[in-house]
């Protein structure tokens, strides 16, 4: 299975790393044949180079390695070593035997790999100076007589051998770097897919945004209108005190909805809360939903009053509000108290809501649009899912309990 690592990295550095890993190979083949055929009949000056080169290639191979590992790549770093692998590879079949040794077309390598993750003017240059190397083989080179009287006596030719070898060249070119590629082109797609539905939900949300705008506005002279009469029924004499309770709820509603417009129309108090620990945050948190839902019931699994040293955290009111949408969710759905869980490590904190209604379907997914839907799971959990993935967080849904399991998870440290 892949790991997300390679997405980290940019695709000049994977490409680094797949061109020293095929030199590599390259490199210890072309060592491994020399090592067996021997050099006794070939001048000490033809066997330096011979090794010189290989040595060359070697090198640059870790210096690549090592540069992908610490995620180091220039633009035109990738060109430059097809260049510096165009030349020496021809330096190579230079002291080898020239344009007869059919590794020869290993030029071509530089030129598929530079076709496929470079520029065409790049490619046009390694393919100039490919055929120019080509042709000034056909005419100077050093031959290699110790190879030829090798497979003279296995009954083989020097040409057959090596078209044997650079076939098994071509295909692991095929099987690793060009697979590779194509599983990048892949991964981009889905990213590409993956942006795609982000601008789709942002398109939904700037709608729902400029629609709550528009409502906050209507709403203010109905709320105050609705606490004028609430604070003259109060005044009545002859009102028990159920109903004295009723009329005091509805008031404290109504200073809630005010207060939240007022914060609508004062971006500033929409920025961060204050600094306070988490176990704070996630209280406060429950008691303005408490507000809202006066008959709502839940419970801490594990003892949550008797948490004393949470982290201190401090976070954008949207999450406060996401979190309060998902407790209404599963409030919503469920018949019984919902259990809420909550622990930490040193990256993120992590929230458990769970309910115990009829649950999820298999095949539910988090929505990138308004839904409509009878059990809750529509723009509230639109909304929420959006804020909390804005700083870094995330939200899962799923069955578990006989009911729905929401976990939410978010990071102490908000970029």
């Amino acid at each position: 299975m892949r790991s997300n690592t390679s997405a980290l990295t940019s695709p000049i550095v994977q490409n680094l790393k797949r061109l020293a890993v095929l030199r590599l190979i390259v490199c210890c083949g072309i060592a491994l044949a020399l090592a067996l055929i021997g050099l006794e009949q070939t001048p000490p000056m033809q066997k330096f180079m011979l090794w010189g080169i290989l040595t060359t290639l070697t090198l640059l191979s870790l210096l690549n390695l090592w540069r992908a590992k610490h995620n180091q790549a220039a633009p035109y770093e990738l060109f430059a070593y097809l260049l510096a692998d165009t030349v020496l590879i021809a330096g190579l079949i230079y002291v080898s035997g020239g344009a007869n040794n059919p590794f020869i077309t290993y030029l071509l390598v530089p030129i598929v790999i530079s076709a496929a993750t470079l520029s065409w003017a790049m490619t046009w240059i390694l393919c100039m100076l490919s055929m120019a190397l080509y042709g000034f083989l056909l005419f100077f080179y050093f031959p290699l007589p110790a190879l030829d009287h090798h497979l003279a006596h296995a009954g083989l030719s020097f040409h057959i051998i090596g078209m044997w070898f650079t076939f098994i060249l071509s295909a692991l070119l095929i099987a690793y770097f060009v697979v590779e590629m194509a599983f990048d082109l892949r991964e981009k797609e889905k990213q590409t897919a993956h942006y795609r539905e982000q601008v789709l939900q942002n398109e939904h949300l700037m709608l729902l945004a400029s629609q709550a705008a528009s409502t906050a506005h209507e709403l203010g002279s109905p709320l105050t209108t609705i606490k004028m009469l609430s604070h003259e029924l109060q005044q009545l004499k002859n009102l028990d005190n159920d109903s004295r309770e009723d009329l005091q709820l509805i008031h404290q509603q109504i200073e809630l909805c005010q207060q939240k417009l007022k914060r609508l129309s004062q971006p500033s108090q929409l920025d961060v809360s204050d600094n306070q620990s988490l176990h704070a945050f996630l209280h406060n948190t429950t008691q303005q939903w408490l507000l809202l839902q006066p008959n709502a019931k839940f419970i801490w699994a594990d003892d949550f009053k008797t948490i004393n040293h949470s982290p201190q955290v401090q976070y954008p009111l949207v999450l406060m509000q996401a979190i309060i949408n998902l407790l209404d969710n599963a409030n919503h759905a469920s018949d019984q108290p919902i259990e809420l869980s909550l622990k930490w490590n040193a990256q993120f904190w992590q929230m458990d809501i769970q309910d115990y209604g009829e649950g999820i379907a298999d095949d539910f997914s988090l929505p990138n649009q308004p839904v409509e839907s009878s059990n809750g799971l529509g723009i509230g959990l639109l909304l929420s899912h959006s804020s909390i993935l804005r700083i870094g967080g995330s939200v899962t849904l799923g069955n578990y309990k006989q009911g729905c399991l929401t976990t939410i998870k978010v990071p102490f440290h908000v970029e």
